[in-house]
């Protein structure tokens, strides 16, 4: 089976949740193909593309290919029924299965509690966050800084237990009545448990659970920046805060992790008006965690071997505050 994965607006990222997702399931293949738009593999057992779907947050469409046809041929075949490998080759086969943008919004929209002061994290985003961060043998994912329950929301609709924390007593109540919510609108067990507390404290209850638990989460970003930031004294206080808060979350909550275990993280950087600030829990070190390539530095992408990629840089194009995501595992 033959299938091409249409990428969204971080291809690399889409390529990594895909590559995550697959080892979890255990499901082999082969790539034939990578580039900015598409992700072309080979699978040695047959798959459901349709329920593959549901899961990624990265991938658009999914077409499956039934053979390979030249340049010639495809000029006579209607371009749904086809897509460009290259400049002389083209797939030929048919789109088994689409993203739903609805449910996407209604997600992010119809849910009851939406807390404006602080950024949400997207649905698509956070549901790629949970693909990242799962293992063969994970049953819970545990968000330490929760908010309204984005990334909960996704982990609990693909079947696992989730726990969040937040600081705010009344996020954490917002984020009860949203697991509620998609737990009624879904038809699915609310297996859902939401504290009022900081990670740091809750971190060592958590370590005597017997669940295996991945770790997925966007922490505190700072305050909203409506332009760009200044290097002055304030400032540079209040950045050096947010890289506190991270550096003691990391070490934190990577307690609660067993060996292969995943932390996944968005670390901040700032944009100024002539460069970048970035944090330096970006480059620490973390005792016994590691920064992990999903990705095989030999992929040959747009016709070049890929090499190292330890993060992936997810914000709009104007954005102040840009998100990078690391995946941090136990060893």
């Amino acid at each position: 089976m033959q299938l091409i994965f249409k990428l969204g607006k971080n291809p690399l990222l889409s390529i990594a949740e895909i590559y995550s997702l697959m080892q979890s399931k255990d499901i082999e293949f082969n790539t034939i193909k990578a580039n900015n738009n598409i992700f072309f593999i080979k699978l040695k057992k047959p798959i459901y593309p349709d329920i593959l779907i549901k899961i990624l947050g990265g991938v658009i469409e999914i077409f499956r290919v039934d053979e390979i046809i030249s340049y010639t041929d495809a000029k006579r075949v209607k371009p749904q029924f086809k897509v460009n490998i290259d400049d002389l080759t083209f797939a030929y086969g048919m789109i088994v299965a689409k993203q739903d943008i609805k449910d996407f919004e209604k997600k992010e929209i119809e849910k009851p509690y939406v807390e404006g002061k602080n950024g949400m994290v997207p649905s698509k985003l956070a549901k790629i966050m949970v693909n990242l961060a799962i293992g063969k043998n994970t049953t819970t994912i545990y968000d330490p800084y929760c908010g309204t329950g984005s990334i909960l929301i996704e982990a609990l609709l693909q079947g696992y237990k989730v726990i969040g924390t937040d600081i705010n007593p009344d996020v954490v109540t917002g984020c009860k009545e949203n697991l509620k919510w998609v737990s009624k609108e879904y038809g699915i067990e609310n297996r859902s448990e939401v504290f009022i507390n900081n990670a740091s404290s809750l971190a060592e209850q958590l370590v005597r659970m017997k669940e295996n638990i991945a770790i997925s989460t966007e922490p505190f970003l700072g305050k909203s920046w409506t332009k760009p930031v200044q290097k002055n004294v304030r400032n540079k206080k209040i950045i050096a805060n947010v890289d506190k808060l991270i550096i003691s979350s990391i070490r934190s909550t990577s307690k609660i992790l067993k060996k292969n275990e995943r932390l996944v993280i968005m670390i901040p950087s700032f944009k100024t008006k002539h460069d970048i600030i970035y944090l330096k829990a970006r480059e620490m070190e973390f005792g016994n965690l590691r920064k992990i390539t999903i990705i095989p530095e030999d992929l040959i992408f747009n016709d070049k071997k890929l090499g190292k990629v330890e993060s992936f840089l997810y914000y709009r194009e104007k954005a102040i505050v840009r998100r990078e995501i690391f995946i941090f595992e136990k060893f």
